[in-house]
């Protein structure tokens, strides 16, 4: 039989490379989220090649057994250290219920933050790591590395083997695992490519690794440190003069309030270009609102300051005066903040705003007195 010649588009890297990111958007509900690329990984060695690097650019794992034994088995090739030590400890009570025996600070951390929907390393992928001749390629392609609650206490030894080959990671996501620490984000750190932190629900970071992170990210656009309470103004000082692109910084906390003030946000509003500013539970005052709106004014987006209770009707005059692109703020459990009338402005302004049970009493009340109907929407979660 003549074999037909293959056309030259399908010979070209980038056009095979734009084809396979298609593959998974035509997936069903009962096919694996790799069926796509497990079949596209026998057309060639193109094809192959192109595959493994759409797969590997973004992995994500979760905390279940097998996702965390995924975890092991992908530090051990990427790294090419291999090892019988196995990340599970029969004596960790970690590993018993997952529910059970969780340093108490978890349940706390969970009132503050949300997660999204996680995509999953299929095991079947995960096979085909085995080629030796194979992990250069991984380590030049992994730019996104996501885990999310981990509870095992001996994650950071993977974590630190992917770190020491992870060359050209841009994006490091670590949700609510318990035990990763600062050894482990030091790893990370020394190929200075971090473009987005996210460290949320990570109480074992302290100043002392985001110091670090200011020496060595000056790239960076995205930090998250919710729920990071021994952060405080020491670091968050340090990359507001250090990095400079910053857009998005969230240090959201439910305890150890006096940890953030003025001093560092006001420089994060001097120096960097924060659109979206996390600041619950952060003891700041009205001087500081005032300044980031006048310092930021229309490019400001998004602004949190629930359970903030120095905050008066001066910050959300000012958020009304200043900033016009503004599409959220959250000023849940400010007390001192009773302006409706300056609320019925941004609510006109179709600006999403999140109160408690008590404020939208009262400007359900304040409404009703004036014959209006004012509709309070709170921004999804």
């Amino acid at each position: 039989m003549q074999s037909i010649p293959t056309h030259l588009a399908l010979c070209l890297p980038e056009i095979v490379s734009h084809v396979i990111s298609f593959l998974d958007d035509h997936q069903s509900e009962t096919t694996s989220k790799y069926a796509g690329r497990l079949a596209s990984m026998s057309v060639n060695r193109l094809w192959h090649d192109c595959t493994m690097r759409a797969v590997w650019r973004k992995v994500e794992f979760d905390d279940t057994k097998e996702e965390v034994m995924a975890l092991q088995k992908f530090a051990s090739v990427f790294s090419n250290e291999y090892t019988e030590q196995d990340i599970f400890d029969s004596s960790d009570p970690t590993t018993h219920d997952k529910t059970k025996d969780r340093p108490r600070e978890t349940a706390q951390i969970n009132q503050i933050i949300n997660t999204s929907h996680v995509i999953h390393i299929d095991d079947h992928v995960l096979n085909d790591l085995s080629p030796i001749s194979h992990v250069p390629m991984y380590r030049t392609t992994l730019q996104s590395l996501s885990l999310r609650k981990i509870k095992y206490k001996t994650i950071d030894v993977p974590l630190e083997k992917i770190a020491r080959h992870a060359t050209q990671l841009s994006h490091l996501d670590v949700y609510i695992c318990d035990y990763f620490t600062n050894t482990a984000l030091s790893a990370f750190l020394c190929h200075r490519r971090l473009t987005y932190l996210s460290l949320a629900g990570c109480y074992r970071i302290t100043d002392e690794a985001i110091l670090k992170v200011a020496e060595t990210c000056p790239l960076l656009e995205h930090l998250d440190m919710r729920a990071c309470g021994l952060i405080s103004d020491v670091s968050v000082s340090a990359i507001a003069l250090s990095c400079p692109g910053l857009r998005h910084l969230n240090v959201g906390r439910i305890r150890e309030r006096h940890r953030i003030t003025h001093k560092s946000i006001s420089l994060i509003a001097r120096h960097t270009r924060a659109v979206v500013l996390g600041l619950a539970g952060c003891d700041i005052d009205d001087d500081c609102m005032l300044l980031l709106a006048q310092l930021r004014g229309s490019l400001l987006e998004r602004v949190s300051v629930n359970n903030c209770p120095r905050l008066t009707n001066a910050t959300l005059h000012a958020y009304v005066q200043y900033c016009p692109s503004l599409s959220v703020f959250e000023m849940k459990e400010c007390h001192q903040v009773d302006d409706w009338e300056a609320v019925a402005k941004l609510v006109q302004r179709k600006v999403l705003l999140t109160l408690c049970d008590q404020q939208n009493m009262a400007c359900t009340a304040w409404a009703r007195r004036r014959g209006h109907a004012l509709e309070v929407k709170a921004p999804m979660k």
